[in-house]
C-alpha cells in the first residue's frame, strides 16, 4: 500500500464504523476475508470471543455494510479489498439481506432499570433505522402499534425482550429475504449486572432477548455475536443448539482479529517507521489465537504509529482494577507460579477452559487456579503456547505476551507494595541499599515491607520457600535493565534461589538463598531462624554459587541468607570477592 500524491492516509484511532473509515480514506488493514469465512461457515449462529479492542466492533460493522440490502450501493467500499477477488459466489452475497445490527458495549449501569432504559434506547434507534417497513401493507396495524412503542421508547419490558425477534419477522416480510443479525459485546450488561447486583434479572432478560432472534427463528439467515467471555453456565445459550463458539484457542477466525506480522510490517513501512519493527514486536506482539497464529495488539499498533512512542496503550484503555482484584484473590500456589511469568517464562500445563464468567471471578473470595489462568487468557493478559489435547483435556503453557502486558504485571506488584504502605521511592531506596551492600538498611525496610504487605497474601506459619522467592522476584522487577535476575539457574554445583548480576562489572553481584524455619530444621525450636540463616549461607558457600558471577566477570559478591517463619524474618550476609 503506497501513499498517494505524497499524502499519507489518516490513522483511524477510535473509528469503528467501517463505512466512515473507508469514505474518509483512512488506513485500513484488510480483514475483508472475514466476510468469506463467515459465508463459508455453515453454522447459523456464531459467537466469537476476543479481548477488548481487538477489532470486534469494526469487523461487525464491515459485515453490516457488506450484507445489508439498502437503497445505496455500498460495493464501492469493498471493490479494492480482498473479498472482491474471491469470485461471484461471494460478490453475489453483497447487499442481499436485511440486517439488524446493535451493540451492547455501552450498557454499563449500576441498576437493572437504567440498563433496561439503555437497551430501550438502542432498540429504538435500530427500529427507526428500519422505519421504512411501515409503508408495507404486509405489516398489520397492531404490529405497527408495537413498532411505534419500541421506537418511541415506551415499550414494556416484555416487548423489549422480544424486540429483536419481532424486528426480524417484520424485515423478512418486507424484503422476502431472511435476516442477518449482528450483536456486538453481548456480555457487557451481564458482566455489569453481576458487579452491580442485578445479575439474575439481566440474565433472564438477555436469554429471551437473544433467544427470540437466534433460536428456532425461521426468519434468520445468520447471527454473528461478539463478546469477551462465553457466558455458558448461566444458560444464556443453553437452548441454542445452532450456536458455534470461536474462542481465542479456536482455529476459526484466528487471523481476523488483531494484526499479523506481515500486516504490521506493511503498516510501519507505509508510515516510514519499519526500522522500529523489532522494538514494536517486543512491546505489542506475542498474542496467539488458535493453535499458533501470532497476533499483534491492533489498538497499541495504531496508537504507536500515531505517537511514535513505545508505551502501554491497550492496558490504559480501561480500568485494570478487576485484573488487580483477581491477583489479590490468588492463593500461595498461584503466586508461586507468577514467579515464572515475572521472569519471562511460561507456566506449564494449564487446563484451558474458555467457559469462564464473572460469577467465577467476582463471587468468590479465593480464585480457583483454572479460573485465574483462563480469565487472563480470554481477557488478553496471557497467551497460550504449545496448545495440545491430552486424554480429552485441552492443555497449554501460558506466558505474558509482550512488554506492554509485563509493565502492567509490574504495576500490579507495585500496588501490592503500596497496600503495605511502602511507596515506590522507598522500594527504590531499599533495592539500592541491597545492590550497594548496605544490607542492614535493606533488612530493616524488607522486614517492614513483609510485615505490612503479607497480610494481603494470607501468609501462614508454614509458607513455603517459594512464596518468599516469588515475593522478592516481584521486588526485583524494578532493577530491570541494570541487572540480570536469575532464578533457580545452575551455578557451581547447585541452583541458587536468586542471583543478581550487574551489567556494569564494577558493581556488586548478589546471591540470595531462602530457608523456612520450622520443626524440620530445629525440632526443639531453639533459635530456628538463626539456624536457618546459617544453613542458607553455608549452602551458598558449599555449592559454590558464586561461579556464575565469576564467569560473568563480577569480582565483588554479597551472599545473603533469608530465613522466615510466617511473617517473622531473619537475615544474615557475607561480603567478599570471587
Amino acid at each position: 500500500m503506497l501513499a498517494l500524491e505524497g499524502r499519507l492516509k489518516g490513522i483511524p484511532i477510535g473509528i469503528d464504523d467501517f463505512k466512515k473509515l473507508m469514505e474518509h480514506g483512512h488506513y485500513f488493514v484488510d480483514k475483508s476475508l472475514f466476510i468469506k469465512e463467515i459465508i463459508d461457515d455453515a453454522s447459523e449462529v456464531k459467537l466469537i470471543t476476543r479481548p477488548r479492542r481487538f477489532g470486534k466492533t469494526l469487523n461487525l460493522s464491515m459485515l453490516r455494510y457488506f450484507f445489508e440490502k439498502t437503497d445505496k450501493d455500498n460495493s464501492i467500499l469493498f471493490k479494492d479489498l480482498k473479498i472482491w477477488q474471491q469470485g461471484d459466489r461471494y460478490i453475489n452475497e453483497h447487499g442481499k439481506y436485511p440486517v439488524v445490527s446493535i451493540t451492547l458495549k455501552d450498557v454499563k449501569f449500576d441498576s437493572y432499570e437504567k440498563c433496561l432504559e439503555m437497551i430501550k434506547s438502542i432498540m429504538s434507534r435500530e427500529y427507526l433505522r428500519h422505519d421504512y417497513i411501515l409503508r408495507s401493507s404486509n405489516i398489520r396495524d397492531i404490529e405497527k402499534k408495537i413498532f411505534y412503542s419500541i421506537a418511541n421508547r415506551e415499550a414494556s419490558e416484555v416487548q423489549i425482550a422480544e424486540s429483536l425477534g419481532f424486528l426480524t419477522e417484520l424485515l423478512y416480510r418486507y424484503h422476502g429475504e431472511r435476516v442477518v443479525v449482528l450483536i456486538d459485546e453481548y456480555d457487557t450488561p451481564i458482566n455489569y449486572g453481576f458487579i452491580k447486583g442485578y445479575y439474575e434479572k439481566i440474565i433472564d432478560f438477555i436469554k429471551i432477548f437473544l433467544g427470540t432472534a437466534l433460536k428456532n427463528n425461521i426468519n434468520l439467515k445468520m447471527g454473528v455475536i461478539t463478546g469477551i467471555y462465553r457466558v455458558a453456565k448461566e444458560s444464556v445459550f443453553s437452548d441454542l443448539n445452532n450456536l458455534y463458539v470461536s474462542s481465542v484457542i479456536s482455529e476459526s477466525y484466528s487471523d481476523k482479529f488483531g494484526f499479523l506480522e506481515d500486516e504490521v510490517r506493511e503498516l510501519l513501512t507505509y508510515y516510514g517507521i519499519d526500522s522500529k519493527i523489532d522494538e514494536v514486536k517486543n512491546w505489542y506482539n506475542g498474542y496467539v489465537f488458535g493453535k499458533d497464529t501470532v497476533i499483534y495488539n491492533p489498538w497499541s499498533i495504531i496508537n504507536y504509529v500515531k505517537d511514535k512512542c513505545l508505551q502501554p496503550y491497550w492496558v490504559n484503555t480501561s480500568s485494570n482494577d478487576l485484573i488487580a482484584e483477581i491477583f489479590y484473590k490468588t492463593n500461595v500456589k498461584i503466586k508461586q507460579k507468577l514467579e515464572l511469568l515475572i521472569q519471562g517464562q511460561a507456566v506449564p500445563n494449564v487446563m484451558i477452559n474458555s467457559n469462564i464468567n464473572f460469577r467465577n471471578i467476582i463471587g468468590t473470595k479465593m480464585l480457583d487456579e483454572e479460573v485465574f489462568w483462563n480469565f487472563l487468557i480470554v481477557s488478553g493478559y496471557l497467551k497460550t503456547q504449545n496448545l495440545r489435547i491430552d486424554e480429552g483435556r485441552i492443555l497449554a503453557d501460558v506466558k505474558i505476551p509482550n512488554k506492554e502486558i509485563a509493565v502492567l504485571y509490574e504495576d500490579i506488584i507495585m500496588n501490592w507494595f503500596k497496600q503495605g504502605e511502602m511507596s515506590s521511592d522507598i522500594i527504590k531506596i531499599m533495592l539500592d541499599n541491597l545492590v550497594n551492600g548496605k544490607i542492614k538498611e535493606f533488612e530493616d525496610d524488607f522486614k517492614y515491607l513483609v510485615n505490612k504487605t503479607f497480610s494481603s497474601f494470607d501468609v501462614g506459619r508454614n509458607s513455603s520457600e517459594n512464596f518468599y522467592h516469588a515475593f522478592v522476584l516481584g521486588l526485583l522487577v524494578n532493577l530491570d535493565g541494570k541487572y540480570r535476575i536469575l532464578s533457580n539457574r545452575e551455578s557451581g554445583t547447585g541452583r541458587p534461589d536468586i542471583m543478581i548480576i550487574p551489567v556494569d562489572k564494577a558493581k556488586k553481584g548478589v546471591i540470595i538463598e531462602f530457608k523456612a524455619a520450622g520443626k524440620d530444621i530445629d525440632k526443639d525450636r531453639i533459635k530456628p531462624l538463626k539456624n536457618a540463616v546459617e544453613m542458607a549461607l553455608k549452602q551458598i558457600e558449599e555449592k559454590r554459587y558464586e561461579d556464575e558471577l565469576r564467569n560473568s566477570g563480577i569480582r565483588e559478591v554479597i551472599k545473603i541468607g533469608i530465613a522466615f517463619c510466617g511473617k517473622e524474618v531473619s537475615l544474615a550476609y557475607e561480603a567478599g570477592t570471587v
